[in-house]
């Protein structure tokens, strides 16, 4: 090879190119360096710290992509060997080199006083709350590096905070919604959730008749939203909507769970309230940092420096259970190693099963069909794991056939941050006729349905303004996408509709009419609840979108103690679980920012539970010995 430096671009998790630098001698790769700024922090940082070092430490571009980050791993891979070609080499030759020998460890055995299964938002807190009890703490992630689906979260986290939200303007049409709200018939309300509701009737009634302009929120609101926004009825005929013990736990503990975040080291904008698509409300509590890494490495570096023993992929096979309590887990590293923890209390916390198909159409009774071919948002780590490790203990499973489609996701990949993903009060959806079809600040079922209802695909369109509203987007990553085809921009809307193959009469006639009504703050076709920008600046996007699995509704159900139950309702010793492989709370479909509360609040609530318990039993052994 021609010995020097070679700059070269690899497609990257994202729709961005990421610049590598490769220097080569004439007969090997001496150094590899990724600039990974435009990538999805957290979700693909192992590729970047691990494959430039195999590649160089074994001569070879036969070496694995990193689990969960096959993407990025190819792309450092064709990146290299796009350098090796450029210099006069055969990349395919270094493909077909001897693969790196992985050597077995020995098996181990660990004991501990609680063992978390999942390194993920809901692991990491638990684990944190534990250690801060002064428990010793192991935590399984099957993985190479933490995050599960929380490292691909959007970031806000739903908290109400009135005395913190009166400081925003409330939006066109929120007063709106709040009087359709209160004006619910009360025996459309399920029995226990009556008081609450009529409470909440007052409230509202009062902010309205005081003629403030501010963003009114409550615990109260953030509970009935939840629950109505869960309320469902499946294919079957059979209607479910959320524990009202656990939907209540999940709203009253939730700022709780803010400033608990904000006390291990996460900054929040206090600058700005938002709201994931689908959440209903303005209750976001969005980190400084971009996306869920905000959380993932505050957590994780946390629970690292304070004395977790963290096993890395490390997949749990099988629990120990001993006269009908959980007292620990088998499970088998990568390199083909056993590895037997035995503990007071296991925390299951590993996530739903939205990244296996077969899984999903195993138990959906929802949607009319789950296509084999669907894309997902999920990390590859999120297949039901924990739900099938609940089922040994004999746990009770609730609401599985409940399936959310995150509508806004890539037609290709499933992902969420590729084009212009902003807040729902500046969403302008449209079929590929150009028409609008839904109101854009709805459930996410009610969005997804409506999209495969207009053919699946369907594109966001936006303007500059609404583009600067926008998660987590740079101009070099628009950029990029622009010329990859991913985004499509134009100085007008009739060039606009031209690329997406629309009529441009029917596009400026539908962007004219959205335009009109947030103007007047109504939306007569649709009845859009909450408006912010119009689209009327050059130049105009158009991000195209499609349906993928996101979230999946049920799992082990479990008390507000995050005590997992069994087929009779009895807690079953030893065992508990949070976050998503945890049923009882969403029940049809969850609100956008409610799975952040969710991990952060259940998860120390897990860790609580199990450290007070072993808190009782060894005073309680210590008494009877004395």
């Amino acid at each position: 090879m021609r010995a020097g430096k070679y700059e070269v671009k690899a497609k990257g998790h994202g729709s961005s190119f990421m610049p590598m630098s490769v220097t080569l001698s004439e007969d090997k790769i001496t150094d590899i360096v990724v600039d990974s700024r435009g990538e999805t922090k957290g979700v693909a940082d192992e590729v970047f710290k691990r494959l430039p070092k195999e590649i160089v430490d074994n001569q070879t571009l036969n070496v694995d992509a990193v689990s969960g980050a096959t993407i990025s791993s190819h792309g450092v891979l064709d990146g290299v060997a796009q350098a090796i070609n450029e210099a006069g080499g055969d990349a395919e030759e270094w493909k077909n080199r001897a693969k790196p020998v992985i050597k077995k460890a020995a098996d181990e055995e660990i004991t501990t006083d609680i063992a978390v299964v999942g390194a993920g938002g809901a692991g990491l807190a638990a684990a944190a709350r534990s250690l801060q009890h002064g428990k010793k703490v192991v935590i399984a992630e099957k993985f190479p590096q933490f995050g599960g689906n929380t490292a691909r979260a959007g970031g806000p986290m739903n908290a109400a905070e009135p005395d913190w939200q009166k400081n925003f303007k409330a939006l066109a049409g929120e007063k709106e919604t709040l009087e359709k709200l209160a004006e619910t018939p009360i025996e459309k309300i399920d029995p226990e959730y009556r008081d609450d509701f009529k409470d909440l009737q007052k409230q509202i009634q009062q902010y309205i008749n005081s003629d403030a302009e501010y963003l009114f929120d409550s615990n109260l609101l953030h509970e009935i939203q939840t629950y109505l926004g869960g309320k469902r009825v499946d294919l079957k005929g059979n209607e479910i909507h959320g524990k009202y013990e656990l939907v209540k736990e999940l709203v009253d503990n939730a700022l709780d769970s803010v400033k608990w975040l904000t006390d291990l080291g996460v900054k929040f904008d206090r600058d700005q309230v938002t709201m994931p698509v689908g959440a209903l409300w303005r209750r976001g509590h969005k980190p400084v940092e971009p996306m869920g890494y905000a959380f993932i490495h505050i957590l994780g570096d946390w629970v690292k420096a304070h004395g977790a023993t963290v096993l890395m992929q490390t997949s749990v096979k099988h629990l120990l259970v001993e006269d009908g309590q959980v007292t620990g887990f088998v499970a088998e590293k990568d390199d083909g190693s056993k590895v037997t923890v035995h503990a007071k209390a296991v925390i299951l916390a590993s996530g739903g099963f939205g990244a296996n198909t077969p899984m999903v159409q195993k138990y959906n009774t929802y949607w009319a069909k789950i296509d084999d071919n669907i894309a997902t948002t999920n990390s590859p780590a999120i297949t039901g794991d924990g739900i099938e490790l609940g089922l040994e203990a004999k746990a009770k499973l609730f609401g599985m056939g409940f399936i959310q489609l995150m509508p806004v996701s890539d037609p290709k990949t499933g992902e969420l941050f590729t084009g212009l993903q902003t807040p729902p009060e500046n969403f302008i959806m449209v079929n590929q006729k150009g028409e609008r079809f839904v109101n854009e600040f709805a459930e996410r079922d009610t969005l997804a349905k409506a999209a495969i209802d207009n053919g699946g695909l369907f594109y966001l369109i936006a303007d500059d303004k609404i583009k600067a509203t926008a998660y987590n987007t740079t101009q070099e990553s628009i950029d990029a996408q622009v010329k990859a085809g991913t985004l499509f921009r134009a100085n007008t809307l009739e060039d606009l509709a031209k690329q997406i193959s629309m009529d441009p009469a029917v596009l400026t006639e539908t962007i004219k009419k959205y335009n009109s009504y947030v103007d007047q703050g109504e939306d007569p076709e649709f009845g859009k609840s909450a408006f912010s920008l119009k689209c009327e600046v050059a130049p105009f996007y158009a991000t195209p979108r499609k349906p993928a699995i996101h979230h999946t509704m049920g799992g082990l159900l479990i008390d507000t103690k995050a005590r997992v139950l069994n087929e009779n309702g009895r807690v079953i010793p030893g065992l508990f679980a949070a976050g998503e492989v945890a049923g009882g709370i969403h029940a049809g479909n969850r609100l956008g920012g409610n799975s952040l509360a969710d991990i952060f609040t259940f998860g120390r609530i897990a860790a609580n539970t199990a450290c007070s318990e072993q808190n009782a039993s060894d005073a309680t052994s210590g008494a009877s010995e004395h």
